[in-house]
């Protein structure tokens, strides 16, 4: 009797379709090997809900990340801020700049580290991301402080800055097993971004990003905008004034791949914010305004 002939291998199935979805957990170990300033940032964020904290906690916290407490003194003596006298140390500087200051500076420098390179996972550059990161947080920022229908100018540039975490996780995660996978400008074939991430992995940027915010213990509200932010499902503010922050940045500096769609019709969120196109146009231009004279102070990317 002649022996049985091997079965023939399946035809190769696409790489996408081949990757092990992802799990929380991976997700979790990748995010403690983000840069150490975007940690640090978080960390800020969440000591500055305390009433109790004192700017010398603040500096407490900047100091525990040696580059940042550099960039932090360094900025703080240029010509961004036009202080008469040079700050003699870190703790001269955080008093002069105030908490709000601070968290805005940590955090720009913040989103410059997250990304400093190409994301092949998404054909995103380290500049378009930083430029997007901070388009969004200043578009935020400013919707917040022309319009009370949500209050907390902190929390929505926050949100702005680390609306695309997930974004930098997946990479890193993706780019440690090359031949499982298939970048979005191969093979998105122009979807939804959430829908070919859940596809191709298991899970989204922005559930991705809902995850390490978590871990790192911010705030409940800011973690649900950055997970539905995309497309908001209630009338919570920040979820849609974060939406429409995203579409500003997206406007000055072009559309990250696959996000179009998400900022095609904004009819219900201005509707949630009672805001007008106009009022979207006049933010615009104060945010490239803006953008411009940070990306001048700090010397772009």
């Amino acid at each position: 009797m002649q022996p049985t002939p091997p079965t023939p291998p399946p035809p190769e199935a696409s790489r996408n379709n081949s990757v092990e979805k992802l799990r929380p957990q991976d997700i979790l170990s990748v995010a403690q090997r983000l840069p150490t300033t975007a940690q640090v940032f978080a960390q800020i964020n969440r000591i500055l809900d305390d009433p109790n904290t004192s700017l010398d906690d603040v500096a407490e916290m900047v100091r525990l990340e040696p580059v940042l407490a550099f960039r932090v003194l360094q900025l703080a003596n240029g010509a961004f801020y036009g202080f008469r006298t040079a700050c003699s140390d870190l703790n001269e500087a955080i008093t002069r700049l105030g908490f709000r200051e601070v968290n805005r500076l940590v955090g720009l420098i913040a989103a410059q580290h997250l990304c400093a390179n190409f994301m092949s996972v998404y054909g995103i550059s380290g500049e378009l991301f930083w430029s997007d990161s901070l388009c969004s947080a200043l578009a935020c920022e400013w919707l917040t402080q022309r319009h009370a229908t949500y209050g907390d100018v902190r929390t929505a540039y926050t949100a702005g800055l680390l609306r695309s975490v997930g974004k930098v996780a997946l990479h890193r995660i993706l780019v440690d097993r090359p031949m499982l996978w298939r970048s979005y400008l191969d093979s998105g074939e122009g979807r939804p971004l959430l829908e070919w991430e859940a596809e191709s992995f298991g899970v989204s940027n922005t559930e991705a990003a809902g995850t390490i915010m978590t871990n790192w213990k911010l705030p409940a509200g800011l973690v649900y905008a950055v997970r539905n932010y995309c497309m908001p499902q209630d009338d919570e503010p920040l979820p849609h004034l974060l939406r429409i922050g995203s579409a500003v940045a997206s406007q000055l500096g072009g559309a990250l791949p696959g996000e179009t769609i998400y900022w095609s019709n904004l009819d219900e969120s201005m509707r949630v914010l009672e805001v007008d196109g106009e009022l979207i146009q006049a933010c615009a231009r104060e945010v490239e305004a803006m953008f411009d004279r940070v990306k001048s102070a700090v010397g772009g990317k």
